[in-house]
């Protein structure tokens, strides 16, 4: 299975246990764990979106594939 599709699954199994509630946390926890999400260290604001507070700090962003994926589904 690709990272996206265990991500997928993982999503389901959690909202079935959890009754539909998921945690944004437990969310971005599990696609850094499979690579969906990875951590960038930043030492300044990246534009007007972002939701960083303190500098230095670890921003987590779309992994590449992520990207590609996104670029294809916008078409």
């Amino acid at each position: 299975m690709t990272p996206l599709e265990k991500f997928a699954l993982a999503v389901l199994v959690e909202s079935r246990v959890e009754l539909a509630d998921l945690e944004s946390g437990w969310l971005q926890d599990t696609a850094e764990k499979f690579g969906l999400l990875v951590r960038v260290p930043v030492t300044e604001s990246c534009g007007e979106a972002c939701r960083c507070e303190d500098f230095p700090q670890d921003c987590l962003r779309y992994s590449p594939k992520v990207f590609i994926i996104l670029k294809k589904a916008r078409k």
